[in-house]
């Protein structure tokens, strides 16, 4: 039996956790983070929109792996202790020109998915909004998970399954089979996997200098009243509703290398403002409203497989985090067991930033 110590306790190394102990390891998966997290906390998990879209605007060289993904979470649904946070309502995406509309729909076709054109009429009744929309597109390969719940289900899961969980635990140093915790613990395994999201120190770096290439993206997210339940996400160019179980979120900002959390509220108006100008008097700000640190890697894809001596890194999932999860957690468990490594699954290698 395989004995693996997951690092991490966000979305990434959740799945890594549970999916490992689905194929038969032994697992530690420890977390600098509480066990309970809120939309507050330092975890990226946490403060993210929860949208499911592998659907772009164009083709992306690892779209094929992003849509095994969205496929795993569909089956994965049915009868997990997380089941209740997840909805594949679909999206209403709408673009600046009817021929920026009749892109996105040729993307979508060529991956196999449908993209139906709406009207103007089609839309208020899809969405309850009042205003006139042109150029919008219901998608149905999209869903909406609530991530306060998915963390929350993850861990019970993971729990049943007897993984082996410490929180409030930072890694002052590892090496490919072995953690040393902030409190003088060691713990040895077969494997190590990272999943820190953003936040590593320097020693774990070294360990694993794949980690050196994320930046810190930070991401603000306000909660929003609108007249009646949205139902599908609404995505815009520079703009996108959610609706998850409780609330409605307007997100979402991007500014690179900030690690503090505070909240920019001039930068959440200027957010408003956009939406305002598809959607006007329609969205009202409420005061609360919060920021998340991503991982973001070079090209905004994950960095997956072996790095420096054979740590294996699960990190710089950027804005794909929650999508990207149960691809992850199966790249992830291939590795431990020596599996074979699909292409796709290859290219999302941590050496692919390494200059020849």
């Amino acid at each position: 039996m395989k004995d693996v110590i997951v690092v991490g306790g966000g979305a990434i190394g959740l799945f890594c956790a549970v999916r490992l102990r689905k194929g038969g390891a032994r697992v530690w998966m420890l977390d600098s983070g509480p066990e309970h997290p809120t939309y507050y906390a330092p975890i990226a998990s946490a403060a993210a929109a929860g949208m499911l879209a592998p659907v772009g605007d164009a083709a992306s060289p690892h779209e094929g792996v992003a849509l095994e993904s969205f496929d795993l979470w569909r089956a994965m649904r049915e009868g997990a202790e997380w089941f209740d946070a997840v909805r594949f309502d679909g999206a209403l995406v709408v673009r600046s020109s009817a021929d920026d509309a009749a892109a996105f729909a040729l993307n979508a076709a060529r991956l196999g998915k449908k993209a139906q054109s709406l009207s103007a009429g089609e839309f208020r009744k899809r969405t309850g909004f009042r205003a006139r929309v042109n150029h919008a597109l219901f998608v149905e390969a999209e869903g909406t998970l609530d991530p306060l719940r998915m963390l929350t289900g993850l861990a019970m899961q993971a729990h049943a399954l007897g993984v082996l969980r410490a929180y409030d635990t930072d890694v002052m140093e590892l090496t490919p089979t072995s953690v040393t915790a902030h409190d003088g613990r060691v713990f040895e395994a077969d494997a190590v996997v990272l999943a820190p999201g953003a936040w590593a120190t320097d020693k774990i770096m070294s360990a694993a200098p794949g980690l050196r290439r994320l930046r810190a993206g930070k991401g603000m997210l306000a909660e929003v009243e609108i007249e009646r339940p949205l139902g599908p996400n609404l995505r815009a160019g520079n703009f996108y509703l959610a609706q998850r179980r409780e609330d409605v979120v307007l997100g979402a900002t991007l500014e690179y290398d900030r690690f503090d959390r505070k909240v920019d509220r001039a930068k959440l108006a200027e957010l408003h403002r956009a939406a305002e100008q598809l959607l006007p008097g329609e969205i009202k700000l409420t005061e609360r409203a919060w920021a998340g640190i991503r991982p973001m890697s070079p090209d905004g894809w994950p960095m997956i497989g072996p790095t420096g001596d054979g740590v294996l890194l699960a990190a710089g999932h950027s804005r794909d985090g929650w999508l990207m999860a149960p691809i992850t957690a199966e790249i992830i468990t291939a590795y431990v067991f020596g599996n074979e490594i699909q292409p796709g699954w290859a290219a999302l290698s941590p050496e692919r930033f390494e200059t020849p």
